[in-house]
């Protein structure tokens, strides 16, 4: 692969998926939760992926390739089973096994979407992969940090504004002048 088209990829690569990570570790940083339309954007995503796996010479070829895009079907299943309401210890249960298959199959599920999406990933120099991953994982960290602290630079009002909740620590009051004053 030519260095410009590896950098150019590269490059694709690393915004499209830290700028995920990063609304993720926000979030999470902010909230203390991964929001339902975050679950939901991957599960599409991932089913998506592996339907056209099953009908296409698209990647995941294999089985188990295969079975890691399924786990966000697995999401929906038992969230449906333990229902919304959720205050039993089948539903605490469930929430644990959830929990635990996102924790262990989220890195496996961006890994193949980002190898099926662009196959170019998978030909990149090792360098160019590690600097993606590596920025993957810093912009989720940044994101968790700037979230657990957007007291420092966000208020009340800009929440409101943009249709979120409150988080427990935003601060009342401008942080920046208003131009319309």
């Amino acid at each position: 692969m030519e260095s410009s088209t590896a950098e150019r990829a590269s490059l694709l690569i690393a915004v499209a998926a830290s700028s995920g990570a990063f609304m993720l570790g926000f979030n999470l940083g902010a909230f203390n939760v991964v929001f339902f339309d975050a679950l939901l954007s991957v599960w599409v995503t991932a089913t998506i992926v592996l339907i056209a796996s099953l009908f296409t010479g698209l990647p995941p070829n294999g089985w188990l390739g295969r079975l890691v895009l399924f786990t966000p079907s697995l999401w929906i299943v038992l969230a449906w089973i333990a229902g919304p309401s959720g205050e039993d210890a089948a539903s605490d249960i469930l929430y644990a096994v959830t929990l635990i298959i996102t924790l262990v199959v989220l890195p496996f599920i961006a890994w193949i979407l980002i190898s099926a999406i662009n196959p170019d990933f998978l030909h990149l120099p090792r360098p160019h992969r590690a600097a993606i991953l590596a920025a993957v994982l810093l912009f989720a960290l940044a994101g968790f940090g700037l979230g657990a602290r957007n007291d420092l630079f966000l208020n009340c009002d800009d929440f409101k504004v943009s249709g979120n909740d409150l988080p427990a620590n935003c601060t009342s009051g401008p942080t920046t002048p208003n131009p319309s004053e």
